[in-house]
């Protein structure tokens, strides 16, 4: 099937979601390996809710993208800047790879790359900004690389089943977006 790519990398390009994708989104949210990283974690999504929240998207206010790999051209996930302020030219920024199998191989990295990209070149922002849970090494590895910075921490903020854990937040303001890709 022919997607309309809205940005392209050299391993994945961003495409305007369809309601096939959710099937895949489903996967991902509720496949293990992610849920630990995730705010709703420990919450099983129904493939009924999960169309429920694709079915209510409100694409002025969250710009949401499946992350297509480009060789198998194949939906590995999703990304979204989410809580977009259009007077303040700020959002949060979002990302799930769904599938295990295309992890550490750079497929993250390029799909921040372009959000970032979209969101700053496109959109014009002015900051991007978004949380991960300190246990989440590899995230913060990628957002670090993108040119995010530490800008906070939110104590004991999630409950991990176990205990209170903290949460990261981190951003990455236009003019650092723009002196990282020069």
């Amino acid at each position: 099937m022919k997607r309309i790519k809205v940005l392209e990398g050299e391993k994945v390009a961003l495409v305007v979601p369809e309601r096939e994708d959710v099937e895949v989104w489903y996967r991902g949210i509720n496949n293990l390996e992610n849920q630990i990283f995730l705010a709703q974690r420990g919450r099983i999504m129904t493939l009924e809710k999960e169309y429920e929240y694709y079915d209510k998207l409100d694409f002025e206010q969250q710009k949401t993208f499946s992350i297509m790999a480009l060789e198998e051209k194949e939906i590995i996930g999703s990304v979204s800047l989410m809580n977009i302020s259009f007077f303040d030219r700020v959002a949060f920024m979002g990302i799930m790879i769904c599938d295990n199998s295309y992890k550490n191989k750079g497929f993250g990295r390029e799909t921040v790359k372009l959000i970032l990209k979209y969101g700053f070149e496109v959109l014009g922002l002015h900051k991007i900004k978004l949380e991960y849970l300190p246990t989440n090494i590899k995230a913060k590895k990628v957002y670090e690389k993108s040119g995010f910075k530490e800008c906070g921490v939110w104590k004991e903020d999630i409950f991990d089943g176990e205990k209170y854990v903290d949460k990261v937040c981190m951003e990455i303001l236009r003019t650092d977006y723009f002196t990282e890709k020069d």
